[in-house]
């Protein structure tokens, strides 16, 4: 050890006597090191303590905010009928179900009590003694409000006051909303603080160490130990940290003999609260003295012995020699010890290291001696925190505080120091003295412990700590959540009081041996909820072991599946069964299909497949809507359920297909039997929301394995059979044969040529002129399709119009038919556009799937703008069926069309749905009287008196009426007598085209 140049003592005897005082001190600085060093940690453990206070009540209070919140939308979502407010006061009793921390929800509006849990809702709550009204609801809480704690279990009645005898608490939670009417309601929430004192008293704080919830004015919510002696430095503590806007505040650590304690403070952040631990370092010294207690024994023991030495040597006048032996015996001491010294000079020039500082800095003695200490910085630790130090040292005070310094090989380290400095009998500055110490492995074990907390506190699975033994040592908040079960009445007990019943022995024993053999076991398990209530669970148990590779005990990891179970159950209902008639859906359709074949090839016998189609589905959803169709659908099903056995199948294919399974058929009359009570059972009057709807259906059956041995060909087989049914006339039945392949062939083939024909420009248009009741006049020409087929000749259109309509290729026509009948309107400007005579308006059928695409309009804008047309060259057929789908869009795109000046007319009217409604409601100007009406005319009254009516109808409506299919003069003069209706029909002109068309124009043109 170096040498100083001190003053020499005036004597030996004040030589002998300054050491054993510098041996004291250094004995008391160490202890007092220690002192402080355990304070310190006690500090660390009450700030730590205090962050999980406040972690732990902020979620409490989030979840709960977060209910309320629930509850609030709720109530917003209603208009308080009483049906209403019951179903809220039901919400709120399963709300208290899974809150086990709430005792009673409550309701107010006004100063009523509409709701509450506990009460009759007649009876009103105190609001007055509450203190909600002084609560101020931070505004990232949207509007919690925490009241005064009262006595008792439940919120008192209007007149009466909190039962002061009570050896219970609670705190009122309020929480403001509106009802849907505008009117204001407060949700008021009965907190259980036993929640809280629970937590608290797990954390295992020390007896003497205070914990107090308070709001930033120090009124306290919550305490443990009391609160009047502290309430002073614990209000001043929560000034100072809102003061500088900060989440911790930490009171004065003044160790006198009247404030023997610290404070932690920790702001909520979300709430208007703060909890504050106030640590009792009286307590503090008891423990550091039962820690150090052999240390002490010992350091006592030495100064015993130095001071007795000490005077022996005095009384004795020893030599100087044993006086040396001693001393070098003391710097051996601290050359050897454990703690860091290092000696500086007043500048801080390192003059003396110890092998505790080589040994952890790296650095050896001849490296730092003269060497300032920043040798050492890490450069992690700010620069006014060493002026802050140094301005301590140089005033002859001692630091105390932690270094983040960097090893010789550039790693980092925590050490903890003291620097004192030591002064001289002239009141100067001679050295500096730091004892230090390594506290890495702290700080890091500290950090984890602080991560494992968290962890497991917030952990969305629940988590159980057992020992070896099976007991419960230690559970998580998601365990208390999922169980029911709070950690105090579980721990020491074993996880069968979960047991749900429904596993054996025999599961539970594999369950270990697994666990024994692999230290690990995952799998479902049911188990029990503290309310009894049984659910699914998905655990993971894994083995831990001590040190030694012993068993120390298990770790359960589990959450609750139940949602995830019903989930999975909700799945497989929704891709197997039609959601809205229940029954099996296409998927699970073509399983039972399957399977029928597979027990039939088994079994040697034979399967039937029946396709149903329903006739004028399609009237009835246009005519009522979509609402009431799906009611039609659910009735049918209902109905075909009716008319089949156990064992057969019925499912819901797609929009209005149905199909029956049936297996095991052992003769043909069973099929029959089943089919006709289909027919039977379809075709009786459906009662529809008011509405009374009359539909039937068309049937094809395939036999399997006659007619298809899979089940895709039988299905097309069966379907074959369903088409030939309805072109049957519908309501019937009808089995495949080998002739319906055929036909479905052609149809396809005619489906495919028919994409092809609009490419090569094979089809065109024929105009059949619209005449004056007299004959004399053509006031307009309807635009006709026809197909010319390079094989077959002219196609109907009878048969291409309802495959194109089946089809997209309906649109791609349709605006073809607008296009080539504008260009026709063009012509017919040009050839007659100065002649004296009206020219004939054009009229142009738009089926109604183009007018649900919404594009009618603004193709034929587009048209008459490109070709300079007037709106009033042309005409627009419609069908009623067309007024009856989606009626604001219709009524939009009509609209539209008007406006351009073109004349709407209905087609075919009275075939359909016929309403005085529509003609109405939309801009209709013309009625085209259906040919189904002329063809018997001259011999049917009824026919007759219709006609009649409808022309008179028209009349009075102001509305021109067409008659369309006029074959003979005999129906042409009854139509006279029913007023001036315009005529169509082969009396007078067929279908022509418009060349055709041009020359009778021309030759009726040169007759005026």
């Amino acid at each position: 050890m170096r040498k100083y140049d001190v003053k020499k003592p005036p004597s030996f005897t004040k030589w002998l006597y300054g050491g054993l005082i510098c041996a004291i001190s250094l004995i008391g600085i160490t202890l007092w090191l220690s002192f402080l060093q355990s304070v310190d940690e006690r500090n660390e453990r009450s700030a730590l303590h205090a962050r999980m206070i406040q972690s732990t009540i902020t979620r409490t209070f989030e979840a709960l905010e977060i209910t309320l919140i629930s509850l609030s939308d709720d109530l917003r979502a209603g208009n308080l009928s009483p049906e209403h407010i019951n179903d809220m006061h039901n919400r709120a009793l399963k709300t208290l179900k899974f809150a086990p921390q709430l005792r009673q929800i409550t309701v107010v509006k006004g100063s009523n009590t509409i709701i509450d849990t506990h009460n009759d809702a007649n009876d009103n709550i105190n609001l007055n003694i509450l203190g909600l009204n002084d609560s101020y609801p931070n505004p990232f809480s949207l509007g919690l409000m925490i009241g005064t704690p009262l006595k008792g279990r439940f919120l008192p009645k209007e007149g009466y006051f909190p039962e002061e005898g009570s050896i219970r608490s609670l705190i009122p939670i309020g929480f403001e909303t509106r009802a849907a009417d505008g009117d204001k309601l407060l949700i008021i929430a009965t907190f259980n603080p036993s929640y809280f004192k629970r937590y608290i008293n797990d954390l295992n704080l020390e007896k003497a160490d205070s914990v107090y919830l308070t709001d930033f004015n120090g009124n306290v919510v919550l305490q443990k130990g009391l609160y009047g002696p502290n309430r002073p430095r614990v209000i001043s503590n929560i000034k100072a940290a809102l003061a500088e806007n900060a989440d911790v505040g930490n009171a004065d650590s003044s160790l006198s003999p009247i404030q023997f304690s610290t404070i932690s403070t920790e702001l909520l952040s979300k709430y208007p609260l703060a909890v504050s631990v106030v640590t009792d370092h009286k307590h503090s010294l008891i423990l550091w003295l039962k820690q150090k207690n052999g240390l002490i024994f010992i350091l006592f023991i030495a100064i015993a012995a130095l001071s007795f030495g000490t005077f022996f040597l005095v009384r004795t006048s020893k030599s100087a020699l044993k006086m040396k032996d001693e001393v070098h015996l003391l710097s051996q001491v601290v050359e050897h010890s454990p703690t860091i010294i290092a000696i500086t000079d007043p500048d801080g020039a390192i003059e003396y290291v110890n092998a505790s500082f080589e040994n952890i800095t790296g650095y050896s003695r001849d490296e730092v001696i003269g060497q300032n200490p920043r040798v050492l910085k890490s450069g992690d630790t700010p620069d006014n925190e060493y002026e802050a130090m140094w301005e301590i040292l140089v005033d002859g005070g001692t630091w105390t505080g932690e270094f983040h310094n960097k090893h010789k090989d550039g790693t980092l380290y925590w050490e903890y120091a003291s620097i004192s400095p030591l002064i001289n009998e002239d009141g100067a500055i001679t050295h500096f003295i730091a004892l230090k110490r390594p506290i890495t492995d702290e700080k890091a074990a500290q950090e984890k412990l602080r991560l494992a907390s968290d962890v497991f506190s917030s952990a969305a699975e629940a988590i159980m700590v057992t020992d070896r033994n099976s007991r419960i040592q230690m559970v998580n908040p998601s365990f208390e959540q999922i169980t029911g079960y709070q950690q105090s009445e579980v721990l020491g007990r074993t996880p069968a009081i979960l047991k749900s019943g429904k596993h054996s022995e025999h599961f539970y024993k594999t369950v270990f041996e697994e666990l024994e053999a692999k230290c690990f076991w995952e799998g479902e398990i049911w188990n029990r909820r503290k309310n009894g209530e049984l659910y699914p669970q998905w655990v993971v148990i894994s083995s831990r072991f001590d040190p030694q590779g012993d068993l120390e005990g298990y770790v359960a990891l589990f959450s609750d599946i139940t949602k995830r179970k019903h989930n999975e159950a909700v799945i497989i209902h929704q891709a197997n069964y039609d959601a809205l008639t229940g029954l099996p859906n296409r998927n699970l359709f073509e399983d039972r299909l399957n399977q029928a074949i597979a027990f039939s090839e088994r079994s040697q016998t034979k399967a039937a497949l029946l396709y149903l189609d329903l006739d004028r589905f399609k009237y009835v959803n246009d005519t009522f809507g979509h609402y009431t169709g799906d009611l039609l659908l659910q009735q049918v099903a209902e109905r075909l359920q009716a008319c089949v056995r156990k064992s057969d199948t019925v499912a819901r294919l797609g929009g209005d297909e149905f199909a029956i399974i049936v297996p095991e058929l052992e003769k043909l009359s069973t099929i029959d039997n089943i089919a006709d009570k289909a027919l039977h059972a379809l075709s009786l009057p459906y009662q529809l929301d008011g509405h009374e709807a009359y539909i039937s259906c068309s049937i094809g059956i395939a036999i399997y394995p006659d007619n298809g041995a899979i089940s895709e060909k039988l299905v097309i087989n069966a379907d074959n059979a369903m088409y030939k049914a309805k072109e049957a006339g519908r309501n019937t039945r009808d089995y495949f044969n080998e002739d319906m392949n055929e036909d479905s062939r052609k149809r396809s083939l005619l489906e495919q040529n028919m994409y092809k024909a609009l490419e090569r420009g094979e089809f065109y248009l024929v105009y059949q002129p619209i005449w004056s009741t007299d004959g004399q006049n053509i006031e307009s020409v309807e635009a006709l399709i026809r197909w010319l087929h390079p094989e077959r000749g002219t196609i109907s259109p009878l048969e291409f119009i309802p495959l194109a309509e089946e089809s997209a290729l309906i649109h791609s026509l349709g605006e073809w038919i607008i296009q080539e009948s504008c260009r026709f309107v063009k012509q017919l400007r040009t050839c007659f556009g100065e002649a004296p005579v009206e020219i004939p308006k054009v009229s142009i059928n738009i089926s109604s799937a183009q007018f649900l695409r919404g594009n009618v309009a603004d193709i034929l804008n587009r048209e008459l703008a490109a070709l300079s047309l007037n709106g009033t060259d042309i005409l627009v057929e419609i069908t009623e069926s067309a007024l009856m789908m989606d009626q604001k869009r219709i009524y939009s795109q009509l609209d539209n069309i008007v406006s351009q000046g073109i004349d709407i007319a209905i087609d075919d009217f009275g075939t359909g749905y016929s309403s005085l409604s529509y003609l109405k409601k939309y801009p209709v100007k013309r009625l085209k009287i259906d040919k189904s009406f002329i063809d018997d005319l001259v011999t049917d009254k009824d026919d007759q008196a219709l006609v009649s009516g409808i022309i008179s109808l028209a009349n009075s409506l102001s509305l021109k009426t067409i008659v369309e299919g006029v074959e003979t003069q005999e129906q042409l003069d009854i139509l006279r007598q029913y007023g001036s209706p315009m005529i169509q029909g082969y009396l007078l002109a067929k279908p022509m085209t418009d060349d055709l068309l041009l020359d009778l124009l021309k030759s009726r043109l040169a007759q005026v």
